[in-house]
C-alpha cells in the first residue's frame, strides 16, 4: 500500500516524513507543486508532481486518486505525530517501527472491505473504550478503496474545504461504515499552521464550504460558530456538527 503525502510550502520541515519509518520510503509519495519537486527529494521518498492546474488538498487528493492503479492507499497530511496506548491506555509517542503496526492494521481493513479507514485524533482518543470505532469522522490520516470511490463517484474534489467530511458521508450515505483505529492516534503541529490548507483557507472560503456541506448532506449537517485558539487566524470560524450515525441509518441514498 502506497502513502501519499500531499505537501506545500514546507520543504523545510516535513513533520509526518520525519515520523515514519525508513524502511516505508520506497513506499512514500510527497505530492507536491513543480517549484517545490527538487527541494523535496532530499527527503529520499518518492515525489508526485501536480500538473499547475491542480489547486487545493480537495483537488490534489482527487488527482492522486485518479492516476493511480492501486485499488489501496494511505493519505497522510504533513504535519502529524502519531502515538499508540500502553498498558495503562495512555497515549505515548510512538518509537522505532510502531507506525508498521498502525500501516499493517490500515491495510488489512481495507482488504477486509471498508472504502475509508482511518486513525482517532489525540484529543477525545480516551472517549473510545476498544481499539476501533465506527461511522466516526475520519480526517487527516486515511486508508482508501480507490476503486469503491470510483465506482461510487465519490470525489475529492467537490468541496474546496471540509472535503474529508464530505467523502465519509458520501461513503456512509451509499451504505458502507467507516472504521477507525482508538489503539493508535495522531495529532496535527497546529491548526491552520503556516503552508498547506492555510495558504488558502480564509473566513469566507470556511463558511461556504461549511453551508455547502449541510446542503449536500442535510438533516445530518449543522453548520455552527467555533473559537479555538489552535487554529492560528481563525480563531472564530463556521464550522459543522454530523450526525453520522443517522447518516448511517437514515440517510442512504
Amino acid at each position: 500500500m502506497n502513502i501519499y503525502i500531499p505537501t506545500l510550502n514546507r520543504t523545510e520541515k516535513q513533520i509526518t516524513l520525519s515520523n515514519l519509518p525508513k524502511t516505508l520510503y520506497k513506499k512514500i509519495y510527497l505530492v507536491c507543486i513543480e517549484e517545490e519537486a527538487e527541494e523535496l527529494k532530499k527527503y529520499g521518498t518518492n515525489v508526485l508532481i501536480t500538473p499547475p492546474e491542480v489547486k487545493g488538498i480537495g483537488e490534489t487528493r482527487q488527482y492522486v486518486i485518479d492516476n493511480t492503479e492501486d485499488k489501496h492507499i494511505l493519505f497522510l497530511d504533513d504535519d502529524l505525530s502519531f502515538y499508540k496506548r500502553n498498558a495503562d491506555k495512555r497515549l505515548r509517542k510512538i518509537v522505532d517501527n510502531q507506525f508498521m503496526d498502525l500501516y499493517n492494521w490500515i491495510s488489512l481493513a481495507l482488504e477486509k472491505g471498508y472504502p475509508m479507514v482511518g486513525v482517532s485524533a489525540q484529543a477525545g482518543n480516551n472517549r473510545f473504550d476498544g481499539n476501533f470505532a465506527y461511522l466516526q469522522r475520519i480526517f487527516t490520516v486515511y486508508g482508501l478503496n480507490t476503486k469503491f470511490l470510483k465506482e461510487h463517484n465519490i470525489r475529492f474534489d467537490e468541496m474546496k474545504l471540509m472535503e474529508d467530511f464530505n467523502v465519509a458521508l458520501k461513503v456512509i450515505r451509499n451504505g458502507y461504515k467507516t472504521v477507525m483505529n482508538t489503539e493508535f492516534a495522531h495529532t496535527q503541529s497546529n491548526s491552520n499552521a503556516s503552508g498547506g490548507c492555510s495558504s488558502y483557507r480564509d473566513y469566507n472560503l470556511q463558511k461556504e464550504s461549511a453551508y455547502q456541506l449541510m446542503e449536500n448532506h442535510y438533516p445530518y449537517v449543522k453548520v455552527v460558530k467555533k473559537k479555538a485558539k489552535s487554529w492560528t487566524g481563525l480563531e472564530e470560524r463556521y464550522d459543522v456538527r454530523v450526525q453520522w450515525k443517522q447518516a448511517y441509518m437514515k440517510g442512504s441514498y
